[in-house]
């Protein structure tokens, strides 16, 4: 293992972390990858002090996630960060997540970051303390996956027709993290609860669900991170299906903040269908693939 690389996480998973589909629920594989993005920062000189009585560190720009495989309930976690690299004032990392029990890759996380003060959400430059450790521990990891680029299209910021209302909720006092900024496990757990209604709304109800022995994954997520959501404040997720094709279906959401009408984050989920006896992947259900063509959202783009 290089010297450069940071270990960012050990525990497991928990019998209530796991979902109808009997694997941990994407929320919690971001909740690990937080909990190892702070290690991430304390190795930079970040530490918890310096961010309290600072309130300045790093601040996710984009966030590339792929799941590779499944952990269950019981499965023992180990995670590792590191730094690939430096563009100006961005930094370019990863963290992955392992299945320890054997050795296997089963989450990546690769981030761009730069620094912000925590209480105006402004960029900064990168402080030049914080600019020489990064440096020092940048590499390009060749011994890492470092997945391709994210393919196809992207949720934009645009307005876009056949959007719809997936999820509206307010943000908890305790689903925000010390700087009252909402954290990523519960951005995420609103894509993941959405999830649900772009399927109802595609005509595939838990019934015929039930009925086919079906469960859905998610392969592949690419977030942009535009504006803050802050601790109180009402949120929107607008969702729609942007595209069905053989096993593979891509859904995309606009998180808003209702309070300033900002869209704060767009996503774009790649996912599939899998047979829930043989864990194995299926072709999409004719739901999918018989949605009208002008309702998708890549008709648009």
């Amino acid at each position: 293992m290089s010297s450069k690389l940071i270990s960012g996480y050990r525990g497991g998973v928990e019998q209530w972390e796991c979902d109808q589909m009997n694997h941990m629920n994407v929320q919690f594989y971001m909740a690990k990858a937080a909990e190892a993005f702070g290690h991430l920062q304390n190795a930079l000189g970040l530490s918890p002090t310096v961010l309290r009585t600072g309130r300045k560190g790093l601040w996710l720009k984009t966030l590339r996630t792929q799941y590779k495989s499944e952990m269950h309930s019981g499965t023992p976690i180990n995670g590792l960060c590191g730094i690939r690299s430096l563009d100006g004032d961005v930094i370019k990392g990863f963290i992955h997540l392992f299945n320890a029990s054997k050795d296997r890759l089963s989450a990546v996380y690769e981030f761009t970051a730069d620094y912000a003060d925590y209480d105006t959400d402004a960029s900064l430059p990168l402080p030049t303390d914080i600019r020489k450790a990064a440096e020092a521990l940048a590499d390009d990891h060749p011994d890492m996956f470092n997945p391709a680029p994210f393919s196809g299209p992207v949720m934009p910021t645009m307005p876009l027709d056949h959007l719809f209302d997936s999820a509206r909720g307010t943000v908890n006092v305790w689903e925000s993290d010390p700087f009252d900024h909402i954290e990523m496990r519960n951005i995420v757990a609103y894509f993941s609860n959405a999830a649900t209604h772009i399927i109802h709304n595609v005509g595939l109800t838990r019934k015929i669900i039930r009925e086919r022995n079906l469960g859905s994954a998610a392969l592949d997520y690419y977030s942009e991170f535009h504006a803050p959501v802050r601790k109180t404040a009402a949120v929107l997720l607008k969702s729609g299906l942007m595209g069905a094709e053989g096993k593979i279906f891509r859904f995309g959401h606009q998180l808003i903040n209702m309070d300033t009408g900002e869209i704060a984050v767009t996503t774009t989920v790649v996912g599939c269908y899998f047979d829930m006896t043989s864990r194995k992947s299926v072709a999409l259900p004719e739901e999918f693939t018989n949605y009208p063509k002008e309702k998708l959202l890549m008709a648009q783009l």
